[in-house]
């Protein structure tokens, strides 16, 4: 597997490892209220689990989408399309930890503490986000040819 492969199949282990996450903590609300979910949400286990579930599929179709940009599973449907979208949206997702990076390691001051859970979920969202957009990068002329091949 060429390096570039090993960023798409890191991101979408880290992608399927947050759809595992996802759909623990739809199981029981204490999880999802200590990772910051409103009252709203806590309070209604049926909604809470449908969008956990929800978001747990979501996150393992992009991990299948990292796999397949891999070479490891079959070319999937507008993968370079796919890896784009989502290496942006996780990225962008990410993106707000590199303004309190300063704040998190106390170079300047917080105005409220700043959660645990969002320097984790922040820097999980980067690292998948730009992983799928240098692999993408790094691996846009094999992804092509392989969109040839499978036109053929």
């Amino acid at each position: 597997m060429k390096s570039t492969n090993h960023l798409l199949f890191f991101a979408s282990l880290l992608a399927f490892a947050g759809a595992i996450i996802q759909a623990a903590i739809g199981f029981v609300p204490e999880w999802s209220a200590a990772l910051g979910a409103g009252d709203a949400l806590t309070s209604n286990p049926a909604l809470l689990l449908a969008l956990g579930l929800l978001m747990a599929l979501v996150f393992a179709v992009c991990g299948l989408y990292g796999l397949s940009g891999a070479g490891l599973i079959r070319r999937l449907p507008l993968l370079r399309l796919g890896l784009f979208v989502i290496g942006l949206v996780c990225t962008l997702n990410g993106a707000p930890l590199i303004f309190q990076l300063p704040a998190v390691l106390g170079l300047w001051p917080a105005p409220q503490p700043i959660p645990i859970s969002f320097v984790i979920s922040s820097l999980v969202f980067l690292t998948v986000g730009l992983g799928y957009l240098i692999g993408l990068a790094a691996g846009w002329k094999r992804l092509s040819r392989l969109a040839g091949q499978a036109a053929a």
